[in-house]
């Protein structure tokens, strides 16, 4: 009986903020452009996957005869720019921690350098960790092996546990559950733009 009525409840909601336009599965033509920046984290498939779900509207089917996608891949792509959007647009959000994070440390690291912290390669690393969210990007672009790079992330997540620097903490605790998620291509002789976005 109180399931049943919970039930209800829950469905009355639904109804009630989708009539309101706040639990719409599309973006309106504001939203789409207030989430410009973060579609340039996406490759040009999921561009059009996202333009024609969410901005286009059109149907499954439709969208799996253009892009000449199977159903199971399709629903696959749509889930994993699901989670990169909610991704990128969390580390959005912890920007300014990050920031201040990296320049308390890098002012302790010049002012005091027995009380830093961190040393200047550390900080290197977790910065290109935050941008990249990539151990293979970032050890090609400091020139130093992956499994180095990996050892020293670690490292300095314990550091900021024994600290008990627990904001810039979580952040990269984030960082490492969604590794290489950030960037992604697709291979441009398999996959040509059909669709210009937004």
């Amino acid at each position: 009986m109180q399931a049943s009525y919970i039930g209800k409840n829950r469905e009355e909601m639904a109804k009630k903020r989708l009539a309101e336009g706040t639990d719409s599965q599309y973006f309106s033509a504001e939203q789409a452009r207030r989430l410009r920046p973060l579609f340039r984290f996406l490759n040009e498939r999921d561009k059009d996957i996202l333009f024609l779900f969410f901005v286009s509207r059109k149907k499954q089917k439709d969208v799996q005869r253009i892009l000449n996608r199977g159903q199971s891949a399709l629903s696959y792509d749509v889930r994993r720019i699901r989670r990169r959007l909610k991704f990128i647009s969390y580390l959005h959000s912890v920007f300014d921690i990050f920031v201040n994070f990296v320049t308390a440390e890098k002012e302790k690291l010049s002012t005091h350098p027995r009380f830093a912290h961190f040393t200047e390669q550390e900080l290197g690393i977790l910065t290109l960790m935050f941008y990249t969210s990539s151990f293979t990007l970032t050890a090609k672009i400091i020139k130093i092996s992956q499994v180095k790079v990996r050892y020293v992330y670690n490292r300095c997540l314990r550091k900021m546990e024994d600290y008990a620097m627990w904001e810039p903490y979580e952040i990269f605790v984030v960082i490492r559950a969604n590794l290489n998620i950030i960037r992604r291509t697709c291979k441009k002789r398999l996959y040509k733009p059909t669709i210009p976005i937004l």
